[in-house]
């Protein structure tokens, strides 16, 4: 269903029409689009969901404004955008969110998925685990670049498995603070917005 097709403006006409039916019919045809992009830009399952759901409620509170003769899958996509730069936003405010959102990125970053390309991000990172107490330190690195898993570092620098994982904790929480101290969380997501 394209930009313009006969069904897709039918659709759209019934939408503005209070068609729950018609509502239905479009999340079903656009909610895997809108929830990978929404993915692509926040590196978080929960909060792509959370902005799927939340594009597709602003869908129906604003079906009387919508554009017949429009791309609905634009529409959506541009909605889906805000909610999720709305989120960035709050990240600063609310410490679960950057947590999961950096926690993510992250994670994806260095084991070279989507981030390889971004340079200024690669760089950011590196300096914040430069900055890592040195035991802190060596643990990130054996359990993020070396593939250790918690229990295998801990065996392997004779620790306590709770200490391997509460050395992560603080690790990725003063990784986290190091970027959004210097403006460097939203590297994160602009290549992708």
């Amino acid at each position: 269903m394209g930009l313009g097709s006969t069904s897709e403006i039918a659709l759209l006409e019934k939408l503005k029409l209070q068609d729950e039916n018609a509502f239905e019919q479009l999340y079903n045809l656009y909610v895997r689009k809108i929830y990978a992009y929404a993915l692509s830009i926040l590196k978080s399952a929960e909060l792509a969901e959370d902005v799927t759901q939340n594009t597709f409620v602003k869908l129906w509170e604003h079906r009387a404004l919508i554009h017949t003769d429009r791309s609905i899958q634009a529409y959506l996509f541009t909605i889906a955008k805000n909610q999720a730069l709305n989120v960035i936003k709050r990240a600063s405010r609310e410490v679960w969110i950057s947590d999961e959102i950096a926690e993510n990125a992250i994670h994806q970053s260095e084991n070279g998925l989507q981030y390889t390309e971004h340079k200024e991000t690669r760089a950011f990172i590196n300096q914040a685990i430069n900055q890592l107490p040195p035991q802190r330190k060596l643990i990130y690195n054996l359990c993020h670049n070396s593939g250790y898993t918690y229990k295998q570092a801990a065996e392997k620098l004779g620790i306590k498995d709770s200490t391997v994982n509460s050395q992560m904790v603080k690790a990725i929480r003063t990784i986290k603070d190091f970027m959004v101290k210097n403006g460097a969380l939203l590297l994160l997501f602009i290549h992708r917005s």
